[in-house]
């Protein structure tokens, strides 16, 4: 069972940031103008605050404790292919610190919350739509970015 103290500090930064830059890679692919970008931004926040709740491993367990003791948002790029190559790479690493930190367990429960981290970012906010009316629950390029970050963290 791993915890933070398994961790070096740039090890356990990666853990906490990962989900982070997945998010905004998410609100990127599709700006959904200023109420989309709160929506999305409130769904990351619950998912990091509250998704954890429930988590049966205690790397989750942690992490979710450290979220709510330590919370911090750092400044992201607001270049979408920047921010892009930015969360792919921070999943590829995570899923390595992963396989070689975590059990199994907590490597598959670790990426399945952040898989559905980015679902919830995506499915936040209607795109497209008119006064609310009309457009899409999720766009194509949101869905390209989940595969993407699904890919990333095999």
């Amino acid at each position: 069972m791993a915890n933070k103290s398994n961790f070096t500090v740039e090890e356990w930064d990666l853990l906490r940031r990962a989900p982070l830059v997945s998010g905004a890679m998410i609100m990127a692919a599709s700006p959904s103008g200023p109420l989309g970008v709160l929506k999305e931004s409130a769904a990351l926040s619950q998912m990091l605050l509250h998704g954890l709740e429930n988590a049966s491993t205690e790397l989750l367990q942690t992490l979710s404790a450290d979220f709510k003791t330590h919370w911090s948002i750092e400044q992201i790029t607001q270049d979408p292919d920047q921010l892009r190559s930015i969360a792919l790479t921070a999943c590829r690493e995570l899923a390595t610190l992963l396989r070689h930190k975590a059990t199994p367990e907590e490597a598959d429960e670790f990426k399945a919350w952040l898989i559905e981290t980015a679902r919830r970012v995506a499915t936040a906010a209607r795109e497209g739509g008119f006064l609310g009316f009309g457009g899409t629950n999720v766009t194509e390029a949101e869905l390209s970015a989940i595969d993407q970050i699904e890919i990333a963290l095999r």
